[in-house]
This record gives structure tokens, C-alpha cells and sequence, in this order.
């Protein structure tokens, strides 16, 4: 049995994931993984989904493709049932992106669509839809001596008070050309996510952590085609203003109303947009490197960590 730690939670599995941080035995384990015969339907009735996913409270099913089904239950429990001939990394992807999603609402906890670095007390969090550049800002930061928290996924928390998230797991996913952009020496071929797709793993073993790290900023980033080359403009936003920006950036967004969640998720956004400072940051549509953008945002940390102590 493998013993391993994501998105805030233990999981014990008999299938080796890489991907993921080893911890030592655990004797009650948050999530148990395994492969099997997944259910043909849920317990409880769905409409139905045009993605073909199936959803309740409670349980969520996935028939995926060529790849393989999917079955996650009542936040502890996942079934993998492999498709003849799919592709492992495959298999391993969808159930670190999209089941584990699944369990993450079913423990009532809202997974963002965030990439994260660290700072002198706490994390910085990058948002921003799909293509914008977050991890590739990230990879940026790195090559200029930050440590990485988290890559695409953070799983914020209230404890004591205080705003807090879990990193998702230790490797970033980064596009073929990110490697010569930012200078991050050669691609592994072995490394390769999926077959079809030119995109890397890197692993950041090395700063991984599995406590939770308080929220220091968010930086929500957008393309704006009128910029010009070189320019990256920002603007601090609040209140309704800030609520109105992060609704978007929930992870897997569609299984919220589906599971119900509509009111966790509004108390979540709430929180964030009137306790952690968010910053909406615009670079140019066809940018070509990062390192602009980058030298703006540690500008800006370092004021925020001023204006803190």
C-alpha cells in the first residue's frame, strides 16, 4: 500500500501515483483509492450532464473515453476502473484533476484554480482563466529564487481565524515552450503529462509542504489586447468589485451547482474578496516573456510585506 499526501488530505492506494508526495503509514486515511468495478449509475438520480459526468452530493461518476471510469463517494472513497490499453500518466491525471475535485466538494471544501508562491509569512496566490500564464508566472518566480507553493490548485481553509490553503501536489504542468521562455533548462520527454499533449511535469518536491499556509494576496491575471509590448498595468480591487472577479476561479466550477454548493462556495468568496487583498493584473495579449510581468508582482509583494509589518 502507498501512502501519500494532496490537496490537504492523506490517501492510501494501492496504485503508485509519482506525482504525489510520500508520507508513512496512516492508520485512518482521508481518501482510500483503488481499482475496481465502478457502479454502473449513482444511488441517488441526475439529470443529465452533456459532458456525460454524473453528480450528487454524495457520489460522482465519470465514464471517461478511452481512458477509464471514475467513482467517487462520500468524501473518502475513490474507484478507478482502467479502460483495456489506456495510458497510466492518463489515468493518473484525471483522478488527481477531476475526481479528486469530486471528493474535495464532497468534503465541503472548494478547490480555486490557483497557482501559488511563498512569502515572508504566508502564500501569494495566482488566479486567472485557463491559458493566461499562471504557472508559467510561477515558473517564472522560481527561476528568479521564489519557492513554489502550489501548481494550478489551492484548497483554502478557515483555521483560527485565519484564511489559510493546502497545496495540490508537488509538479508543475508547464507547455513545451515554457522551458525556453523562462530559461528552465531541457524537457524531459519521460515527463510528458499525457501522449497527445507537448506539456511537462517539473517536479518541486523540494518545497513541498503539507501544512496549510495562510493567504497573504491574490493576484488575479488577465490579457488585455490594447496593452501595449511591454506594458503590464494593475489595480487593487475590493469588496463587490473582488467578489465579482474571484467567482470565476472555483476548480472544476460546474460540479458546485450540481453538488449543491452554491452557498459554501458565495461564504468562501466572501471571505476572501473582504480578507485578503486581490490584485487585478493586465499584461499584453502576446507577450513573449514573463519576466515584466514577474518584476511588477514582486514589486508589489514586497510593498504588501511592508505595509504588513
Amino acid at each position: 500500500m502507498n501512502y501519500y499526501f494532496a490537496y490537504g488530505l492523506s490517501i492510501a492506494t494501492d496504485i503508485s501515483f509519482p506525482e504525489l508526495f510520500v508520507i508513512p503509514f496512516t492508520a485512518a486515511p482521508d481518501v482510500s483509492v483503488s481499482i475496481g468495478k465502478v457502479p454502473a449509475h449513482l444511488l441517488e438520480k441526475t439529470k443529465d450532464h452533456p459532458l456525460n459526468i454524473f453528480i450528487s452530493p454524495t457520489e460522482y461518476l465519470l465514464p471517461l473515453g478511452t481512458i477509464a471510469h471514475y467513482y467517487a463517494a462520500n468524501g473518502n472513497e475513490v474507484i478507478i476502473e482502467p479502460l483495456p490499453d489506456a495510458d497510466e500518466k492518463s489515468i493518473r491525471l484525471f483522478f488527481l484533476s477531476n475526481a479528486m475535485a469530486a471528493i474535495l466538494y464532497q468534503r465541503r471544501l472548494v478547490p480555486m484554480h490557483a497557482s501559488a508562491i511563498y512569502t515572508n509569512d504566508g502564500i501569494v496566490l495566482f488566479m486567472g482563466d485557463s491559458g493566461v500564464g499562471k504557472s508559467t508566472t510561477v515558473a517564472t518566480l522560481q527561476a528568479k529564487g521564489h519557492r513554489i507553493f502550489s501548481d494550478d490548485i489551492c484548497v483554502p481553509v478557515q483555521e483560527d481565524g485565519i484564511l489559510k490553503a493546502f497545496a495540490a501536489y508537488p509538479m508543475m504542468k508547464l507547455w513545451k515552450d515554457t522551458f525556453e521562455k523562462v530559461d528552465l533548462g531541457n524537457y524531459n520527454e519521460e515527463n510528458r503529462i499525457r501522449p497527445e499533449l507537448e506539456k511537462y511535469h517539473k517536479s518541486f518536491a523540494e518545497s513541498f509542504d503539507i501544512q496549510s499556509q495562510p493567504i497573504k494576496c491574490i493576484f488575479i491575471i488577465e490579457k488585455d489586447s490594447s496593452l501595449n509590448t511591454d506594458l503590464v498595468r494593475f489595480v487593487s480591487i475590493q469588496g463587490i468589485e473582488a467578489f465579482k472577479h474571484l467567482q470565476y476561479y472555483a476548480y472544476r466550477l460546474f460540479y458546485i451547482e450540481e453538488m449543491g454548493l452554491k452557498k459554501l462556495y458565495f461564504e468562501l468568496l466572501s471571505k476572501l474578496s473582504g480578507q485578503i487583498p486581490v490584485v487585478l493584473v493586465s499584461r499584453p495579449a502576446d507577450n513573449t516573456t514573463f519576466y515584466n510581468l514577474t518584476d511588477t508582482i514582486e514589486s508589489l509583494i514586497d510593498k504588501l510585506s511592508i505595509e504588513s509589518n
